[in-house]
């Protein structure tokens, strides 16, 4: 009979080492879903973030152009397109 109390009591052990790693497996699980969590956040306010720039730099070079062919237009309008110095004249690559 002792063999069947010593099989018990490490039946015992190992259900309760089971539990114990079960509760630490679900603590993981819980730590990895929030810093995958975490992870997002941070990902989709750096997207808005440089969303936002890139529009606001998009809009800058928007009105550049459009201030540079507004004073070809005046300077041509006025026959001083040749008079103007090639540095103050926006460049044609």
């Amino acid at each position: 009979m002792g063999g069947i109390k010593d099989l018990k009591d490490e039946l015992s052990e190992m259900n309760s080492r089971l539990t114990e790693l079960t509760k630490e497996l679900h603590e993981t699980k819980i730590t990895i879903r929030e810093s995958l969590k975490s992870t997002s956040d941070v990902i989709n306010e750096m997207t808005i973030s440089f969303t936002k720039t890139l529009k606001e730099v998009m809009d800058k070079m928007s009105d550049m152009s459009i201030q540079m062919n507004v004073k070809d237009s005046i300077l041509k309008s006025f026959g001083l397109d040749g008079f103007v110095p090639d540095f103050f004249k926006k460049r044609k690559d």
